[in-house]
């Protein structure tokens, strides 16, 4: 099917359809929605897939938030709304397998934890939550994440203790399911590419900017914390991914509460199309001299906490604005509890979609773009909305 053909489908896509199935040409990123965790699956150009984080939260320890409800229900666990939306979109040409599994950093709420009931699986010997669920179920052909295989020497605070079955997940994945595991290549072009036709797709390309505390400044690798104290999410791994004129930036939870945002985003010095929001859009994210390189039509914010603090009010209002940078922006959201809606209704008014899936397909040549806002409530994936085509500049 050629792409303006494609674009033409796309266009015409009305709600309450299910979401059509990815069509080669096009790139797919799907924020999958548990609201118990972040999730972001991707289908590249030629069928190559990746997964980027899969947590699971199911009881949170922490005073300091309170959840919304789960989806689809509170008897779903995230690993299975994952795996179920994974298997539906996944193409043929992967075969039941993911080809590449991206673990931005250790945090429960992107890796998953271990629940006070949870047994250990009788043959893994781990328990099956959040990213090492879906591998089971999945198969992962390559896992990279920051700092693999120094996983005992990371920085994870009390509260992520229950992380613990991640190395046991690593270690029996990479004996037994044939998948491999390594750190992330800081200023690599190379370690997350196209698998099946990359010479058709020569404008695609991802680019590692930081892992670690480290940040490729487009001529060499820079500690930015040097003897500084890093803490978890500023050791986040975070890329730019490049399709034609459409530019897409993830950075996990290195947001402006760290030291790495600002370096990367002098580093790609451009604008670009669309981002995940840093660190769920807390306080101190995505400040003014970040935002104002990026410029982005389109910012995803994955969240699940109802209290005003992932989204952060103050932080919303400033980025709403047009005194960071002037011209249309399209702010999305996985989750917005409806007392959040209600204190501030005039904000969320200005949000182009809330509650649900959210899936950015861009067209094939990435000229344009549409975004989806697909039904979280069961497993149809119809579409609630349909906002588009965006231009890439």
């Amino acid at each position: 099917m050629n792409g303006l053909l494609i674009s033409i489908l796309a266009s015409a896509i009305v709600a309450g359809t299910p979401l059509p199935p990815w069509q080669e040409g096009c790139l797919d990123i799907h924020a999958i929605n548990s609201a118990r965790g972040e999730c972001t699956f991707f289908i590249l150009p030629d069928g190559t897939t990746m997964l980027v984080d899969a947590g699971e939260m199911v009881a949170y320890r922490s005073k300091k938030f309170t959840h919304v409800p789960s989806r689809p229900d509170s008897l779903t666990r995230p690993v299975e709304v994952y795996t179920r939306y994974i298997q539906h979109f996944l193409p043929e040409i992967c075969k039941g397998r993911l080809d590449y599994a991206v673990v931005t950093h250790y945090h429960n709420d992107h890796i998953g934890q271990i629940e006070e009931w949870m047994e250990p699986d009788p043959v893994r010997g781990y328990e099956l939550t959040g990213i090492a669920g879906v591998e089971a179920n999945i198969p992962f052909r390559r896992l990279i994440d920051r700092a693999w295989p120094r996983f005992e020497e990371s920085l994870l605070p009390s509260s992520s203790k229950g992380s613990g079955f991640y190395p046991k997940f690593v270690r029996y994945a990479c004996k037994h399911d044939g998948m491999k595991a390594e750190a992330m290549k800081v200023g690599s072009k190379r370690q997350l590419r196209l698998r099946h036709h990359p010479c058709r797709y020569r404008n695609f390309s991802i680019v590692n900017y930081a892992a670690s505390g480290i940040v490729w400044d487009g001529k060499a690798k820079v500690n930015v914390y040097a003897d500084g104290q890093m803490r978890e999410n500023g050791a986040s791994c975070c890329f730019l991914l490049s399709y034609g004129d459409f530019d897409y930036y993830t950075g996990g939870d290195a947001g402006g509460n760290s030291n790495v945002a600002l370096p990367v985003a002098q580093a790609i010095g451009k604008h670009i199309e669309a981002m995940k929001a840093d660190h769920h859009l807390s306080y101190h994210t995505m400040k003014d001299e970040t935002m104002k390189i990026y410029r982005p039509q389109v910012v995803v914010t994955q969240s699940f906490g109802e209290r005003e603090i992932q989204p952060d009010i103050e932080t919303l209002t400033r980025l709403l604005s047009d005194e960071v940078y002037p011209g249309p922006k399209h702010y999305y959201f996985t989750n917005i509890g409806p007392r959040q809606r209600t204190l501030h209704k005039e904000l969320y008014d200005k949000a182009a979609g809330i509650n649900g899936h959210i899936v950015i397909r861009v067209m094939p040549g990435g000229k344009e773009f549409f975004v989806y806002l697909l039904d979280d409530t069961d497993f149809e994936y119809r579409i609630l909305k349909c906002d588009g085509p965006f231009i890439c500049k």
